[in-house]
């Protein structure tokens, strides 16, 4: 991966924007902690001067001198300049050998430069109060502020030793980030470039993580099983489709062609394209069945939902049925309550209780009944049809509701496979999932 892509990634902008953000926090802590030393060490030493200069109230020149002169050997701490002035501004005693430029008010002043009284090459600030004495003199006491400076340099030295790894050891963090993301994102779109050119197994690289990348790679490997699902159901689907209807269009041809070439008379051939027309009818059921199921599957009639009554529907399906039912013999058992109120499209539904109902007659002998009911189960719609007929075999539940597959017993029974299919369909547009289980005897549908 070149290192210009690194640079160029979104994790290593932020990345950068976060050690910007960083950079300013650090400097603008390190600035208040700076003003704050500063200010601090100011007013604690300017109160110090301060209070020494209004102790001095009051008393003679000779004593000032003895009092400095003792405060000069032995606290150099708080005091380190001191000197008397007489009327005229001349010196009389101290370290500090010409009157500060500070206005003598009694309060504390900084001069940011100033001539030593050992050297005149040395320059340091200080802070001073000059006060006026009441035989005329001025008293002058000051404290040097180089403690003060320096600490303020130790903490602009610290800022910087500390600013510049920071910054470089996130800036690290995030061109690792970003490499690593990148190598992902790489890893993905030479796997959905593979998936194009007809790699349909293969699918999107997902980490043992739980990151972003990660769920969308997971939803779209969800998808592409889908896909393929629906790819391999296409494939049987049309895979059946040439297979059932070649067989009618087959028999309907060789009909027509064995009348005509055997001279047939009129009635002869009316009896052939009658049959042939029988078949190609078939057909036209068939693949009125497959536009049916497309139609639902695209969910074009989601704009008639309304709310309906299922329990009045099943009810409706029923009676329908109940005449047939008992011209095989079957007994028809209704156990629906009402209401059981359900927002779709009634005729859909209607259509897909009338393929299990009329799967479930079918296929149960004489003698045998056919159940249908319909409640509220947890506050939801719950609908099944059950049987005693033979039932559905464990091994072919799984594909019943496969379009045009027909069980070993169902093989020979009319029908083109497809009525499971549009039931289930119909089904999952409103929310159901359309189950099957052993009724013992017989096959139990569900729909929750």
């Amino acid at each position: 991966m070149r290192t210009l892509e690194v640079f160029n990634a979104r994790a290593f902008r932020l990345a950068l924007a976060f050690a910007l953000a960083i950079a300013l926090a650090t400097t603008a802590s390190f600035g208040f902690i700076y003003w704050q030393v500063y200010t601090t060490a100011f007013q604690r030493a300017g109160a110090i001067l301060v209070d020494e200069a209004a102790k001095s109230e009051g008393e003679s020149e000779a004593e000032l001198k003895r009092a400095l002169q003792l405060r000069l050997t032995r606290d150099l701490r708080q005091l380190d300049f001191a000197a008397l002035f007489d009327s005229k501004g001349a010196f009389v005693f101290g370290n500090v050998p010409r009157m500060p430029p500070v206005p003598i008010d009694g309060r504390a002043h900084v001069v940011q430069e100033r001539l030593s009284p050992d050297s005149t090459s040395i320059r340091e600030p200080a802070i001073f109060v000059a006060r006026r004495l009441a035989e005329g003199g001025v008293l002058v006491l000051g404290r040097s502020l180089w403690d003060v400076y320096g600490l303020q340099e130790t903490l602009l030295r610290a800022l910087a030793i500390a600013l510049l790894p920071t910054v470089l050891a996130i800036l690290a963090i995030g061109a690792f980030f970003a490499r690593r993301a990148s190598l992902q994102f790489d890893r993905i779109q030479h796997a959905i470039v593979r998936i194009m050119e007809g790699e349909l197994d293969l699918r999107l690289p997902v980490s043992t993580g739980d990151g972003e990348v990660d769920k969308v790679a997971r939803a779209v490997n969800l998808m592409l099983d889908e896909i393929a699902r629906l790819l391999a159901q296409l494939k049987n689907a049309g895979d059946n489709i040439a297979h059932d209807l070649r067989t009618p269009l087959a028999v309907a041809r060789a009909r027509i062609e064995r009348a005509l070439d055997n001279e047939a008379g009129v009635d002869e051939l009316r009896n052939a394209m009658e049959a042939a027309l029988a078949q190609i009818e078939k057909v036209s059921i068939a693949v009125s069945a497959i536009l049916r199921i497309s139609a639902v599957e695209n969910g074009a009639r989601k704009t008639q939902f309304r709310e309906f009554d299922l329990g009045e529907v099943c009810a409706q399906v029923c009676d329908f049925y109940e005449p047939l039912a008992e011209s095989k013999g079957v007994t028809m058992v209704i156990d629906v309550a009402s209401p059981v109120p359900l927002r779709g499209d009634p005729d859909l539904m209607r259509e897909a209780l009338s393929n299990l109902v009329d799967n479930a007659i079918k296929f149960t002998p004489a003698g045998g009944a056919v159940r249908t009911e319909a409640r509220m189960a947890d506050g939801r719609p719950f609908i099944r049809v059950s049987d005693t007929g033979p039932g559905v075999p464990p091994q072919e539940r799984e594909r019943i509701f496969d379009r045009f597959y027909r069980g070993e017993r169902s093989s020979k029974s009319p029908g083109h496979g497809l009525g499971l299919s549009i039931a289930e369909t119909i089904a999952s547009l409103h929310g159901f999932k359309l189950a099957v289980e052993d009724n013992n005897p017989g096959a139990r549908f569900e729909l929750r």
